[in-house]
């Protein structure tokens, strides 16, 4: 300590990019994160984790876009969520065999906390309101992925692009219009379709007036239109 500062508790105490999730922490067990995680830039492209390798570690993504991704045997990805600023993420190998069971790579440049995962569960087994939150913030990711795998299967290629346009929307840039910072592929496969039905697709709703698209930003301009696409078809 100098100067009356604690400058172990620089790092996360006083974070403004940090997760929700550690809002109930303690300062001891903020400094317990901070002595026990690594902080890394990753250039758009990286791999930031890969299925299949040991899961050591568990995510807190301080600024940046990333994409959480199962990959078939065909190395065909499978984007399942979009991970933005001050999300959290837990491979579930990380309570089980140890292995990280889906990849996520950066879509921009990002910032991201690698935390032991040691160091975490062992401040879940000592903090009941944070492993209570935690599992609130599994619970919920859970309810997101099976929503999306059941929708994939119910419905057809229009109403999964009018879902992902909704969603790009409403939770990862929160702005329309809106700048893509994702590539006309991972439109594609966070929509669960090749990349030339959604081409096709992002063209003829532009085409319609439903959007106005130009492969560089999206602006909803008939928003019911697009709501009743996404529910209905």
């Amino acid at each position: 300590m100098q100067n009356g500062i604690d400058y172990k508790l620089i790092g996360c105490l006083n974070c403004f990019n940090r997760t929700p999730l550690f809002n109930n922490l303690t300062e001891d067990e903020l400094v317990t994160i901070n002595n026990h995680r690594t902080e890394v830039e990753f250039n758009k492209g990286e791999l930031i984790h890969k299925s299949g390798t040991q899961s050591s570690h568990v995510v807190s993504y301080k600024s940046g876009l990333a994409k959480l991704y199962i990959e078939d045997h065909k190395g065909k990805n499978k984007i399942i969520k979009l991970i933005k600023d001050h999300d959290f993420f837990v491979s579930p190998g990380v309570f089980s065999d140890n292995k990280h069971h889906f990849s996520i790579k950066a879509l921009t440049r990002s910032k991201v906390c690698l935390i032991d995962s040691e160091a975490f569960k062992l401040i879940m087994e000592h903090n009941s309101k944070f492993a209570f939150d935690y599992i609130n913030l599994i619970n919920q990711t859970m309810l997101e992925i099976t929503e999306k795998m059941y929708n994939l299967v119910r419905k057809h290629n229009v109403g999964k692009l009018a879902e992902t346009i909704l969603y790009l929307e409403k939770d990862i840039y929160m702005t329309n219009p809106y700048t893509l910072t994702l590539s006309s592929s991972d439109i594609a496969d966070l929509s669960g379709m090749g990349k030339d039905s959604a081409t096709r697709l992002l063209n003829e709703f532009n085409s319609e007036g439903i959007i106005e698209y130009n492969k560089k930003t999206i602006n909803i301009l008939d928003r019911q239109r697009l709501e009743r696409l996404s529910e209905n078809a």
